[in-house]
């Protein structure tokens, strides 16, 4: 037997009579036998470093953090909670995405029951009517106030790249990349000889090539 197949064979074994103590054995509560079995995985992932008994560890101590919360406030949905707590952490433990989902959904739905549990509809009722009349009677924000780009800079600067790469026989993004197009275009008037290097990545021979047609645009 592969020594990776023996290790997650004797965590699964152990997870089931941790959960064996927990339901068959009431000489302790259902949420400390959790507790211990999650303290037993967290300490094997630990000393053995079995990455996999974390994941065990974590899904027990979801469980039982939400069981004690249960016996404490009486509400059953909570072990659901904690439940779909512990698997969600199991699952991005593991990297095991169902799992996260899984556990997830079952959260959501412990919520669901713990508010039916707390009679607490009304309340959730008038929370979400607050929320949806806030979301669609909303004024929406004013846009921001940004200086509108030349567009007959930009497109005769993009007619300017062109022609040199024709004329140069390369592709245009070579002489002029997208990023530094859309950082020329952005330059406030007239234009600063060292904004203008900077879109061209520092080079101040490259940016000199351009500050003609810069300057030209500042006069339109």
């Amino acid at each position: 037997m592969k020594e990776e197949t023996r290790v997650h064979l004797g965590l699964l074994l152990a997870g089931l009579g941790v959960l064996y103590l927990i339901w068959f054995v009431p000489g302790l509560p259902a949420w400390l036998w959790a507790l211990l079995g999650a303290a037993l995985f967290f300490a094997l992932a630990r000393l053995r470093g079995a990455a996999a008994a974390a994941g065990y560890g974590a899904l027990f101590l979801g469980w039982g953090l939400g069981a004690l919360a249960a016996d404490l406030a009486g509400l059953q949905s909570l072990k659901l909670v904690g439940g779909g707590l512990g698997l969600f952490l199991w699952g991005r433990l593991e990297a095991v995405e169902w799992a996260a989902w899984a556990g997830t959904a079952l959260a959501l739905a412990g919520l669901l029951v713990f508010v039916w549990e707390a009679s607490l509809g009304g309340w959730l009722a008038l929370a979400l009517l607050a929320a949806g009349l806030y979301l669609a009677l909303r004024e929406p924000p004013a846009p921001p106030a940004a200086e509108a780009a030349d567009d007959g800079f930009l497109a005769g600067l993009l007619g300017w790249r062109n022609e040199e790469a024709r004329r140069r026989g390369v592709l245009n993004t070579t002489v002029l990349s997208d990023e530094e197009v859309g950082c020329l275009a952005a330059l406030p008037r007239p234009p600063d000889p060292a904004a203008v290097a900077a879109c061209r990545g520092g080079d101040e021979e490259r940016a000199r090539r351009v500050m003609a047609l810069l300057e030209g645009a500042k006069e339109r």
